[in-house]
Formats: C-alpha cells, structure tokens, sequence
C-alpha cells in the first residue's frame, strides 16, 4: 500500500492518520501532513518553481499550528511560487538576516517539528518567548544578543515568574542560539556566559494516610472517569499527558500491558508497562461501559481526549482535605512507595519509563520510617561493637 494519499486535512483525519504516511490536502495545492513512524505530525509545502526546481519545506507542527492555519500559509506559499518564487530560498533569506523573533519562529515550528518536540514542551516555550523574550528583543538581530541580554531576561523571568521559568528563558534561547550557529548566522552562543539559578529538588509524595484519604475521594466523586484518571496516575506512576491521551488499544488486558506509544512518552521510546491486577481492573470496567471507542478518558468532542484536568485535580483535592499537591506528585508518591516497600531502584526506574537510573533517584526517595529504621540498625550496630570492644 502505498504511504500517500490525498484527502481534505481535517482533525479527525489527522488523530488517525497512519504512522509513516503522508496525507496531501485535496484543498491546497503542495499541502501535506507528514506523520513520522514515532507518530509526531508535521504540516509540509511540496512545490516546483516556474523554473523547474522542486522544494519541499515544512510548515509547522500539528496541533501546535491548526489546519486554517496551515492552509493559510501554504496558499501564501502557493502565490510566491506561482509568480516565481522559492520559498526554500526566501526561508534561507531571512535567515541571513534573521532577528530574534525570525528565529523564535523557526524555532516553534521547523525545529519543533523536526525533533517531534511534546505539545507541552512547545507551549511553554511559547508561553516563554511572549512574555520575556520577544517584548524585549524581538526585533533585534540574532547575532547582536549579548550575554548581558540573556542574563537581563533571566533575571526578569525569575522576578516575575521564579527561577524555574527563568532557566526554561535560557534553555529555549539557548537551542535558538545553536540553531542559527547551524544555519551560519552567528558564531558565538552567548547563553555558554550565563549560569542558570539553582533550583532545589522537589521531594513531595504522599504518606499512607494521605494517600487512603485520596483514594476515599475518588471513590466518593460524582465524576468516575476523572477519579478513574487518578487512579491511574497513582497505580501506574504514569505522566498525566500518557493517561489522559491512552487508547483502548494499547491495552492488552488479558496479559496484563499497557503499551504506550513512543509518540506518547517523554522519552519517545515505546513504554512496555506490566499493570498490577488493581490497575488491570480499572480499565477492565471501564471498557465495559466505555465513554469513546477510542479514548478512555474522551473530552466534551468524543473525537478528542480529555485536555485540562486541573478543575477535577483541585475538587478531588478538597474532598479529600490533604492540602495542596501537584498531579505531578502521584508519580513520585508511587515511586517512593515502591522503593519504601523494598523494590530495586532498577524495577522503579523501569516502571517510569526513566532512561537514567539519575532520573529515578531524583522521584524516588524513603519513607521517614524506613529511613529512621535503617539508621536504628546501623546505631545498634555500631553500639554493639563498643560493646564487644569494651
């Protein structure tokens, strides 16, 4: 079979279009969607000048950029190229005398869709480039930035927005750097002058009895498919965006897998994920009355999985009067427990998908008591010696 095909682009017919195809928009002339085997999707131009040359470039990234504005940008192409011109040279044009902003964009849309960059790695970049890059240097030429500039937008980050945010400013500028070194345009990246703000280690799981009390909650919420979205989380010790995006058929629940895609995890490696029976039991009666044929946690669109989940997070939070967490917290409260209840840090690691053992030591860390009782057993052996000694 062959791996194109030409359709009008839409939503649905992007969610399901094959890893390793590439879909040509019956609309625009050139338009295609190109789906990598990892299962990223990047929108791309397809055009051959009045002269003969032939050029393909991409647009930008799906969902990051929409179909209307693909569309948009490829019949903007189409014009250029039908009165003559290339849009792979103009590309390269603007890259000789790019400004910040110029590659603020290659950055979110040509790079991110080479590297299959996660819609959530995208959005805060995004996020971080409008509020402290671009307002400040946007028009600037790339290559007249300064290390001074870099620490001056960190330090602004930091006092608006803290340090996190602020060494997320320098990494995003960072990678814009080296992208435009690649392309030529500058020599120097002046980030390598600048330290990022140390940050400290963030160690918050769940006691026992928290963890009883959230479990209570769920059981008592009006809405089960979102406390079913915790259970997970916490039985799993998956990310919130592996959950919320999983399909009834990655699931082999007779022998008990969850196959996450590669497409799916933050590692982009397929995730081979062995459930506990309680687990397995979720998704078994939750596919017995399912919400979606495709999705187990389906958004107000069927079509489409369930987005934010802060509103359900915060009232399951409240019902269960433990104070304040993050969804994030669950994967390291199931990490510690497993470490706590005496599993290899190798067994840990593997669970959450981690690719360096440093990775999971830094999730999982020791019930008080069983570091309080570790450290009994080496007093009384050291006491036990003086003893024997005296």
């Amino acid at each position: 079979m062959s791996n194109q095909s030409s359709l009008r682009l839409s939503t649905r017919v992007i969610d399901r279009a094959e890893p390793g195809r590439t879909i040509w928009d019956s609309d625009v002339p050139g338009l295609g969607l190109l789906t990598t085997p990892a299962g990223s999707r990047s929108f791309i131009f397809q055009f051959r000048t009045i002269s003969g040359e032939q050029g393909k470039i991409t647009i930008g990234s799906y969902p990051a950029m929409t179909v209307d504005q693909a569309r948009k940008d490829a019949r903007e192409h189409r014009v250029s190229v039908d009165r003559g011109g290339n849009p792979s040279r103009d590309r390269q044009a603007v890259r000789n005398a790019a400004t910040v902003r110029d590659y603020a964009a290659i950055y979110l849309t040509v790079w991110a869709a080479e590297k299959a960059l996660a819609d959530g790695t995208i959005s805060a970049a995004r996020t971080a480039l409008d509020r402290f890059v671009l307002p400040r240097f946007g028009s600037r030429k790339i290559d007249a930035v300064l290390s001074s500039d870099v620490a001056a937008m960190m330090s602004d980050a930091r006092d608006k927005s803290g340090k996190g945010q602020a060494n997320r400013v320098k990494a995003v500028l960072s990678k814009m750097f080296n992208i435009a070194i690649r392309d030529g345009v500058m020599s120097v990246n002046p980030c390598k002058g600048v330290d990022g703000y140390r940050i400290e280690r963030r160690w918050d799981h769940m006691s026992e009895v928290q963890v009883t009390a959230l479990l209570s909650a769920c059981d008592r919420f009006s809405d089960q498919n979102a406390a079913n979205v915790v259970r997970l989380l916490l039985f799993t010790g998956a990310r919130l965006r592996e959950v919320l995006k999983a399909e009834w058929s990655q699931f082999d629940l007779q022998r008990g897998f969850w196959i996450k895609p590669s497409a799916h995890t933050k590692q982009r490696q397929t995730h081979r994920l062995a459930l506990p029976p309680e687990a397995v039991e979720i998704v078994r009666t939750m596919q017995d009355d399912p919400l979606s044929d495709r999705w187990l946690f389906p958004g107000k669109d069927p079509e489409k999985h369930r987005g934010d989940f802060k509103r359900p997070w915060a009232a399951i939070l409240e019902l269960a009067e433990i104070g304040h967490w993050r969804r994030h917290d669950l994967r390291r409260t199931t990490a510690t427990f497993m470490l706590s209840g005496g599993e290899d840090i190798t067994v840990v690691g593997k669970t959450l998908g981690h690719t360096q053992m440093q990775t999971t030591l830094s999730y999982a860390s020791l019930m008080p008591e069983n570091q309080r009782a570790g450290l009994s057993r080496a007093v009384k052996t050291m006491t036990a010696l003086r003893v024997s000694v005296s």
